[in-house]
């Protein structure tokens, strides 16, 4: 009897541990699967990340995002996008459109309503120009807009991030300089010159990197390598657009 009962717990033992493996087997099983898939998703995001490297429009757009993407999503630097001169162009552009659609359904035959087909081309023509001057002579190669950090009861000035990415060049240049009086003020703000003298050092508000140091051979935009670069220099050059703020005030 005392024999039956050791080969009983023995069975026990070993049934517990056979169990307890396959809950190992089907965890680790679980993990791989998971790691498999952590893999997918990477090659995906990274295949998605890549473009013709003859196709210098496409990748100064990466980097733009990219850049953007660091900005608004710091939560160090406390700034917050200024929408309002984009909101102005959105009215401006509704503005035209709606024109646009009065001329088709004004309620009356032509020759009645040429005054009407008149003044919507011509508010059309208008609206269409003074979006054209806003992005040739104001916005120029601003790609975002950010109001200041509130101190107390008021805001302090923001500042205009911009990016210079000639055709067929390899030096993508990203650059920052104050806005006093938010986006609307824009136009007498100072503007963004892109540095183009290889000899010489910088400004501490602009800084300049070769896209090879970004984009391998077969067109991988490396994202976070990007950003990282970006990082360390927005956090520098905001407090050197503050010290400047305070000189133009």
């Amino acid at each position: 009897m005392g024999r039956k009962k050791e080969k009983k717990e023995e069975d026990k033992e070993e049934s517990e541990e056979e169990t307890e493996d396959k809950k190992e087997d089907k965890k680790a099983g679980k993990s791989k699967k998971e790691k498999s898939k952590e893999k997918e998703k990477e090659k995906d995001d990274r295949v998605a990340k890549k473009t013709n490297l003859g196709d210098s429009g496409t990748m100064k757009r990466m980097l733009d995002d990219a850049a953007i993407k660091v900005v608004l999503e710091s939560s160090e630097l406390g700034y917050e996008e200024d929408t309002a001169l984009s909101n102005v162009k959105l009215i401006i552009g509704f503005a035209g459109v709606g024109a646009s659609l009065l001329s088709h359904v004004y309620p009356a035959p032509f020759p009645k309503n040429w005054w009407v087909l008149l003044g919507c081309c011509a508010w059309y023509f208008i609206a269409s120009g003074i979006l054209q001057l806003l992005l040739s002579f104001v916005e120029l190669e601003s790609i975002l807009l950010m109001r200041g950090k509130r101190d107390g009861g008021k805001r302090t000035p923001g500042f205009n991030m911009s990016s210079h990415f000639p055709r067929f060049q390899e030096f993508y240049t990203l650059g920052i300089t104050p806005v006093p009086n938010g986006s609307l003020g824009l136009p007498w703000a100072p503007k963004f010159k892109p540095f183009t003298d290889k000899d010489e050092a910088a400004p501490a508000n602009q800084r300049q990197w070769s896209v090879s140091s970004f984009f391998d051979d077969e067109g991988f935009f490396y994202e976070e390598l990007f950003c990282d670069a970006v990082r360390e220099f927005i956090q520098g050059a905001v407090a050197g657009v503050g010290a400047e703020n305070k000189k133009i005030k």
